[in-house]
């Protein structure tokens, strides 16, 4: 697909989560092969690059590509950018993995689906630990049922809880590890919903890591002005369907807002667990601003 097309889905929720970075890089890809002036490529990149102001993994891609194109232009060096960024990507991912974090016996809270998270989870359990994960169901389109799907394939059992009963199950739980889909100077951006297991996590003690590569830092720091709306639809689909419905003339004074993620404030943040180990927020920052393509 050409990058507006993709753009478009985009902005449809079409394609969601890490799908998004991956339909982006390819098709920012397969243009540079029928177009090789950097100014056509910097404006396919923009398009791609502001289809969706939460999908910094495709932003920082796409910026470290043209930083390199303007210095030399040719296929080589457009092919080895993006393999580069990808190769890194995927290593920090597996370092993450790889850290032994996890202790036996442990109740976790997670929320939402993170691949990172998962693969820390399937790390521990192949290296012999047993422990409990209490996953979220994740609305209003149950995402949470992914990861509880993943991970029981791969033998970790797992309580399945409605996004309500945070508060009564964090009670049991060791600590809560999450993803997220960016991180700033001053917090991360995740699903909606784990702001309010942060703050209910504060409330009963419980230590809130979160595990994430440098690969999704922003540089701008302007995530907690981010507000995407979903579609309406996700959340209440078939209102107007029912024939029998009474407040049918009434639709209009129901407001739907369907946000799609929480800005989770660095103070709320116990740990950060990165391709440079588990350290305190403010060093992980510090760490990542040295990456060269969080430059």
């Amino acid at each position: 697909m050409l990058p507006n097309e993709v753009a478009q889905k985009i902005k449809n929720y079409d394609i969601q989560g890490s799908e998004i970075s991956r339909y982006a890089i390819e098709s920012f890809k397969n243009f540079y092969k029928t177009h090789s002036s950097v100014k056509d490529i910097e404006k396919a990149g923009k398009i791609l690059y502001f289809a969706m102001k939460s999908e910094v993994v495709t932003q920082n891609c796409i910026k470290s590509v043209i930083k390199n194109l303007k210095k030399q232009n040719s296929g080589d060096i457009f092919n080895k950018s993006i393999d580069e960024f990808l190769k890194y990507k995927g290593g920090a991912e597996k370092k993450i993995s790889e850290i032994d974090f996890i202790p036996q016996d442990a109740k976790i809270l997670t929320h939402c689906y993170s691949k990172t998270v998962i693969g820390m989870l399937k790390s521990a359990k192949n290296s012999g630990k047993n422990f409990t994960v209490i996953n979220t169901e994740t609305r209003p389109n149950f995402t949470g049922r992914m990861t509880s799907d993943e991970i029981s394939m791969s033998g970790i059992k797992n309580i399945h809880i409605t996004d309500s009963a945070v508060a009564h199950f964090i009670r049991d739980a060791h600590f809560v590890l999450v993803g997220c889909d960016a991180i700033d100077e001053y917090g991360i951006l995740n699903k909606i919903g784990t702001l309010n297991i942060a703050i209910i996590a504060k409330f009963y003690n419980k230590p809130v890591y979160v595990a994430v590569s440098s690969v999704k830092l922003d540089k701008e720091n302007k995530l907690s002005e981010i507000k995407e709306l979903r579609k309406k639809e996700e959340m209440w689909g078939d209102r107007n369907l029912n024939k029998n419905n009474k407040n049918l003339n009434n639709k209009n004074l129901i407001e739907i807002e369907n946000i799609a993620y929480d800005f989770v404030a660095q103070k709320l943040i116990s740990k950060v667990i990165s391709e440079f180990g588990i350290l305190n927020f403010d060093e992980t920052i510090d760490k990542f601003k040295g990456v060269q393509f969080c430059e």
